[in-house]
């Protein structure tokens, strides 16, 4: 693997885990999102940002889709995300 997809890897890596720890300690210190973010002087922006980031990790993966038999031929389904949209058709024997 190239050395530098490695070192942008690492670093995207800490920085996610950075901004874990830095989630975590604002849910258990209980104060409001705003108040927290100023106290620490980050922007309420990016604290948002990574906060939505990290919750479509949590989130994200895959998900079985199963059809019976019977509703296989007319089986249709369109993914959407984000702005992407995939459609799978029904299988033709």
């Amino acid at each position: 693997m190239d050395e530098t997809k490695t070192n942008a890897g690492d670093a995207r890596a800490a920085r996610r885990e950075e901004w874990r720890r830095i989630l975590a300690e604002q849910q258990a210190s209980g104060r409001k999102t705003a108040a927290f973010c100023r106290e620490r002087g980050i922007p309420v922006w990016k604290f948002c940002y990574w906060r939505k980031a990290l919750a479509d990790d949590e989130a994200g993966g895959f998900v079985q889709m199963q059809v019976s038999a019977a509703r296989e031929a007319a089986a249709q389904v369109w993914i959407e995300a984000g702005r992407w949209r995939v459609y799978v058709a029904p299988r033709i024997h």
